[in-house]
């Protein structure tokens, strides 16, 4: 029996190269907006209520492999004080 991981891993490597990059991504965000909250002792409700959102809206954006706009990492940004993502110069 496979585990969830090998599951994972081969539904990933089946996909294009830009759905894998999408993909990897999200999750980097994901992580680091895990990260902030855990750092800042904030939990995904705290973070609701900072933006004006449901925490059904927060949930979907903190798990799983959500399509976030620019506008939404960017008010997610501003309510956890932390940039999530940085243009290289």
């Amino acid at each position: 029996m496979r585990n969830k991981q090998d599951w994972f891993n081969e539904k990933v490597s089946s996909v294009s190269p830009e759905i894998r990059t999408e993909i990897q991504l999200s999750a980097e965000i994901i992580a680091r907006i895990d990260s902030i909250l855990k750092e800042k002792n904030m939990s995904q409700r705290d973070l609701a209520r900072k933006l004006g959102k449901s925490e059904a809206v927060v949930s979907r954006w903190t798990t799983g492999f959500p399509n976030l706009t620019l506008r939404s990492i960017a008010e997610l940004s501003t309510a956890l004080g932390e940039p999530l993502i940085q243009v290289m110069k």
